[in-house]
């Protein structure tokens, strides 16, 4: 087997085409479309930065109860004057006529039972009133509200009524006030250049799927394969070998390409290189398991390598490879998201999620699996021309 992947090995790494196809070209991509299409992340990153001012909010109390304090203590805490401009009132029929008048945008009235309600365990209700113009910015304080709710009543149930719970939120940086949310050094946007270092990446695993395709070809029906099978090495030794021999080509094409697009492109690929690496690994056995176990199919069915090369770029496309494109429910038909969809994860919020990826290499011991026991079957040629 050894023997088989040195020598693979030796003879593809001579080839001009592994630099060139699978290196530079992928190279010049993250440049091209990084510097074309940078407007277009411009635009989603300003988007996404809206400017939301303060809420004029009267807030009308009628709860002498905790319940009624500690939201009151939420309402007008530090956190909240980014968002909410409050003004206390103990009338709600004053509150409706400064409504009415426009003076104030929204009510927030939290009735006389709302203790009482609480403590019997029976559903409590505050009450948000406001304009039909002034619905987005309603709905917004009633989902807050709902969430502080579903907190205040976790947190009670956890101290079992020793310790009240302390007034406090934590959304306050979903809403962004015209500033880009930060968590840690971790961002939610992301660069052009960066954008297109992870699905040029993932394009140059996906090819791993043709490169091992076209090793049935090689080994079993040109010249080369009627040295290989006239030699003494065993058929699963061949195939493993030749299998060896595309995931190591992946696996130096994705770490070349990641340190020349961080060293001459200061491409970001997050924190830890290790991350990335253990993804280029198991995307490079995943790619070319599956190349092999089509190459078994097409075989018998001559049309499969022609409709992978197509399939390819479309599933990249789909994916937003070739231009940052949301095709929502759709982009998880493309096979470069289980890759994808983890190191942007990584790189922009600095989350770990390789669920997908080991799903992925389970599923490629079972196709490795499978094709050994279909090709060394079928014998490979029925004779060898010597």
């Amino acid at each position: 087997m050894m023997t088989i992947f040195l020598s693979n090995m030796k003879r593809k790494l001579k080839s001009p085409l592994v630099f060139v196809n699978y290196l530079l070209l992928p190279l010049l991509l993250i440049v091209i479309l990084g510097n074309a299409l940078s407007l277009v992340f411009e635009d989603s990153d300003t988007s996404k930065q809206e400017n939301i001012t303060k809420v004029k909010t009267v807030v009308v109390n009628e709860d002498s109860g905790k319940i009624g304090k500690n939201i009151l203590a939420f309402l007008t805490s530090d956190d909240n004057k980014k968002m909410l401009d409050i003004k206390i009132e103990n009338d709600l029929r004053t509150a409706k006529n400064l409504l009415k008048n426009n003076h104030y945008e929204q009510i927030i009235y939290m009735p006389k039972n709302l203790s009482n309600v609480y403590s019997e365990n029976k559903e409590s209700k505050i009450t948000v009133y406001g304009k039909d113009n002034n619905i987005d910015k309603i709905n917004v304080t009633g989902l807050t509200l709902s969430a502080y709710g579903d907190g205040y009543l976790v947190m009670d149930k956890l101290s079992k009524g020793k310790n009240p719970p302390k007034a406090g939120h934590v959304y306050s940086d979903l809403l962004k006030n015209g500033e880009k949310v930060h968590s840690g050094k971790k961002s939610d946007s992301i660069s052009a250049l960066s954008y297109y270092g992870v699905t040029m990446l993932v394009l140059i695993l996906v090819y791993g799927i043709s490169n091992t395709m076209n090793f049935i070809q090689e080994e079993y029906d040109e010249a080369l394969g009627d040295r290989h099978m006239v030699s003494p090495v065993s058929k699963l030794h061949l195939i493993l070998g030749q299998l060896l021999t595309g995931v190591a080509i992946s696996i130096v094409q994705g770490i070349m390409l990641v340190l020349c697009a961080k060293l001459f492109f200061k491409v970001s690929y997050g924190d830890n290189l290790a991350v990335v690496f253990l993804i280029i690994v198991i995307g490079s056995i995943f790619f070319n398991s599956l190349g092999l176990i089509l190459g078994v199919f097409s075989r018998s069915f001559k049309q499969l390598d022609s409709i992978v090369s197509i399939l390819i770029p479309v599933m990249t496309f789909i994916g937003g490879g070739f231009i940052k494109l949301d095709f929502g429910p759709l982009k998880h038909l493309s096979i470069n998201e289980v890759f994808q969809g983890p190191l942007f994860d990584y790189i922009q919020q600095g989350v770990i999620t390789l669920t997908p990826v080991y799903i992925a290499l389970l599923l490629a011991v079972c196709m490795v699996g499978v094709s050994v026991m279909l090709l060394t079957q079928q014998g490979g040629k029925k004779s060898a021309n010597l």
